[in-house]
């Protein structure tokens, strides 16, 4: 990427970023008013996201949405709720939020926790710039849909991929997002980064939820760890998402927590902010349904028994609002919000008349009763997941749900304990908890992600359980956490000496960072009167100068980035590899292929059209090919310019996969690139289906 190429995608993200935050800092005064502090920034960031989202679905669903469009109706809508702000309806205002300072030994001793878990992720981050995405849900769906998007400007059709677990229904909050970063770049160069800002929002919401009890360096600490563990690290510079929907269920969760703290009950202005957050989490995984369902009910507890019903009603609204478009869109395609729910007892529900496919599903909650695989599988996972104090991490999740479902804790704190329950039982019952080979859930390390945000959830509210408890309790637990971060947080096994420096600076500049920057909120808080105005405008000459330092240091890591980017990609088979490096190269090219790993065929600048060769069937379903006639229609009706085919991982026993099988002596094809397990052909015009003849 040239350097004026990279300027304007800097420009463009600052240009939306900052329209974005005027949205979300309008409505947060309005939704929030007389809030500030660590609380008004996780609302507004909240806000912010779904400002961004909000104008990207409006012209996804008609096809329209583009860098420029997306930028040009952000800045109509922040400039209209700017314009207009004293006219919007303003909730009522309430007296301002409690907040029990910690003491700072137990602040240094959090925050150093929580750096240490970032400076990990950091490092990770920096191992994925020197490859680009490699993680196998990155590459098989969260790349393709996020790219897709950016290349077509579509939201509303269906992205078919490989026939496995019908994932083209799966709700894609997190991959418009990213879809925004690669238009403004024309490229993925900023997805790299983004679950890094997630990673900072989820810390900064944990620190909101221990605040009103004097423990918010306990809360930090110890979501920090539950992130910076092997079961989150494959995070780290992908486009997974389950960072994503932790962050917005622990925001949900601060503003409860804080609006309801002293006992008070919740207004209307922080019940559509919770719910908001609530139908984002829905929006972006299935599995966050039911935790999104649980603090719509737990609004409805919180508020004034006469408003119940007009906060309930527009609580609903708001989780439509934040998640509901999605379902939606397969409720119109499939005839079914939940096409993977095709009964319920008796009835029968449309949708796709097909199997999920995939690996062999298996869920923990079939395992319960089965003390080999506990034994064998179960109790080694944790420890692979979560480190050799996985034990001790689990109590103290437990006792965080413990401590908060106590009549004492009240109910805003009994929501957040319920919603750690809803987590559970959603990673209990997922079919793919404990995945793999009946008897042998080899994928169940893998589906930890599923329990992490429920750990993150209950650590967070340990915080505000032992918070009331007094100094001798927050050291205590703050201890424990102490003692399981170098066994808990992910430091590579593997790293070399670079990835070291740069976790010990990244986290020790950030933990120096945490302590000048709430040194300096304490001053002004205290001289807020005096010293508002000018300490305001000395956080933006700061601010102003950081953004020009990265923006100049960012063209130094972009130019590292594409040098390197699927340059040698050692993560698969050779031939789907080989594939890789050719396609990194292409612009333009409309490419079919077999391969469920397909993101990286879209190329270094995201414009080769890339399609899975399929079938596709009534109410929205698609499965692949099943002999040589069918795949030589569904070939010549995609009209590609070329065709990978190849197997699709190790391990298979075929010498090829049987469509290049098929196909090769047909006289449209050409051959680019063919090596052991696979090949890349060019289609010179239709195939003909007298090649299957010799087959």
């Amino acid at each position: 990427m040239s350097f004026g190429a990279y300027l304007v995608g800097c420009l463009a993200s600052l240009a939306g970023l900052a329209c974005s935050l005027v949205s979300g800092c309008v409505l947060r005064s309005r939704l929030l008013p007389g809030w500030d502090g660590p609380v008004a920034w996780v609302a507004t960031g909240l806000l912010a996201v779904g400002a961004a989202i909000g104008p990207a679905l409006v012209l996804g669903t008609f096809g329209l949405l583009t860098g420029w469009s997306w930028l040009l109706l952000s800045v109509v809508v922040a400039a209209a709720l700017w314009r207009w702000r004293e006219s919007l309806p303003a909730a009522r205002a309430r007296p301002g939020l409690v907040s029990v300072p910690a003491s700072p030994g137990l602040t240094a001793v959090g925050t150093a926790i929580a750096a240490g878990a970032l400076g990990a992720f950091v490092a990770g981050v920096s191992i994925r710039l020197g490859t680009s995405m490699t993680g196998f849900d990155s590459t098989w769906y969260h790349g393709p849909f996020a790219a897709g998007i950016a290349l077509n400007g579509d939201t509303w059709s269906l992205h078919y991929l490989a026939p496995q677990f019908l994932s083209w229904f799966y709700p894609q909050n997190s991959e418009v997002i990213h879809s925004l970063g690669m238009m403004a770049f024309g490229t993925d160069l900023l997805s790299i980064f983004l679950n890094l800002g997630w990673f900072g929002g989820c810390l900064v919401a944990a620190w909101c939820i221990g605040r009103p009890y004097g423990a918010a360096p306990v809360s930090l600490a110890g979501v920090a760890l539950v992130l910076g563990s092997t079961a989150m690290a494959d995070q780290a510079g992908e486009a997974r998402n389950d960072m994503v929907g932790t962050f917005f269920l622990l925001a949900a969760l601060a503003v409860m927590v804080n609006a309801a703290a002293g006992g008070r009950r919740i207004t209307l202005g922080p019940a559509l902010v919770v719910t908001l957050a609530a139908g984002l989490a829905a929006g972006t995984k299935v599995n966050f349904i039911p935790a999104a369902l649980v603090l719509l009910a737990g609004i409805v507890v919180l508020t004034e028994p006469s408003r119940r019903l007009r906060n309930g009603l527009a609580g609903c609204g708001a989780l439509l609002l934040g998640g509901g478009y999605w379902y939606l869109r397969n409720l119109v395609n499939a005839g079914n919000p939940l096409p993977w729910i095709n009964h319920i007892g008796p009835l029968s529900l449309p949708g796709p008349n097909q199997d999920v496919g995939g690996r062999d599903a298996g869920s923990v909650w079939g395992y319960l009763t089965d003390t080999d695989v506990i034994r064998h599988w179960f109790l080694p996972g944790f420890g692979d997941g979560f480190g050799s104090g996985w034990v001790l991490l689990g109590i103290l999740a437990v006792a965080g749900l413990v401590l908060c479902l106590d009549r004492k804790s009240g109910p805003a704190r009994r929501t957040g304990a319920a919603v750690g329950l809803a987590l559970v039982l959603a990673w209990l019952v997922a079919p793919t908890s404990a995945s793999g080979p009946a008897g042998e859930p080899n994928g169940f390390v893998s589906g930890l992600r599923y329990l992490a945000p429920a750990l993150a959830v209950c650590l967070a509210l340990l915080g505000s359980g032992v918070g009331q408890r007094g100094g001798q309790a927050r050291w205590l637990v703050t201890g424990l956490l102490l003692i399981l971060a170098p066994v808990t947080i992910a430091f590579g096994h593997e790293w070399d000496l670079k990835e070291w420096l740069l976790a010990f600076t990244a986290g020790f500049f950030s933990w120096l960072c945490c302590l000048v920057g709430l040194g300096v909120w304490r001053v002004r808080s205290k001289q807020h009167r005096i010293a508002g105005r000018s300490t305001r405008w000395a956080l933006v000459g700061v601010a102003g100068a950081a953004v020009v330092f990265l923006i100049l240091c960012g063209q130094g890591v972009q130019r590292y980035y594409f040098d390197h980017r699927y340059a040698s990609p050692d993560f698969t088979i050779p031939a789907l590899s080989e594939a890789y490096v050719w396609a990194n190269g292409e612009s333009g090219a409309k490419i079919g292929t077999n391969a469920t790993r397909q993101y990286p065929l879209w190329g270094e600048d995201l414009d080769n059209d890339v399609q899975y060769i399929g079938i596709k069937k009534p109410h929205a379903g698609f499965v692949e090919a099943e002999n040589c006639r069918d795949f030589i229609e569904a070939t010549n009706s995609g009209g590609y310019d070329y065709l990978v085919l190849t197997l699709d991982r190790e391990g298979q026993k075929l010498a090829q996969p049987r469509e290049l099988t098929w196909i090769s002596s047909d006289p449209a094809v050409e051959d680019v690139i063919r090596v052991d397990g696979g090949a890349v052909l060019r289609l010179n015009g239709p195939l003909s289906r007298a090649s299957c003849a010799a087959n």
